[in-house]
């Protein structure tokens, strides 16, 4: 039974619903809050709010971060950096044309003689940023926690 991640996201501006406590598996989330349980716990009619008032998965999309005082201190609260697996599933939350972004956001860019799916692009780009042969743009790149921001500056995190 594999654990999952429960984000409330009911205090983003961008979710269509007020903000209110949810709760399941017994325990209550309250908005900009996360907890872990078991998936089992889940039920169907649960699992219809995802993105509408829950975020199910490891990390919170992009479009609800950039929302959310609590999403980022959660994602910054976060020492380790992310290994591949991580950067994938984090990935799979974008939408194609943040996706695409982030393939001109590197050195050199990632470009494609057609353009690829959702997908493929995850791959990529995610094989890219753990590869020695791209240079990543630490502003674009910082949710896999290899940087830290002081000011203005970025600095590697050893």
């Amino acid at each position: 039974m594999a654990q999952v991640r429960i984000h409330n996201i009911t205090d983003r501006p961008n979710v269509p619903t007020p903000a209110y406590a949810v709760t399941v598996g017994g325990q209550q989330v309250r908005p900009g809050k996360f907890i872990t349980l078991d998936d089992s716990l889940l039920s169907l009619k649960f699992k219809k709010l995802h993105g509408s008032a829950v975020w199910i998965g490891q990390e919170v999309p992009k479009k609800y971060k950039a929302t959310s005082k609590a999403a980022l201190r959660s994602l910054s609260g976060s020492s380790a950096q992310m290994d591949i697996a991580q950067a994938r599933e984090y990935l799979s939350s974008l939408e194609k044309t943040e996706l695409l972004t982030l393939c001109g956001k590197m050195s050199p860019v990632l470009s494609f003689a057609k353009e690829p799916s959702s997908r493929m692009l995850v791959v990529k780009i995610a094989r890219a940023a753990f590869s020695d042969s791209k240079i990543l743009d630490p502003a674009s790149f910082l949710w896999l926690r290899r940087w830290e921001k002081s000011g203005s500056a970025y600095i590697e995190r050893s």
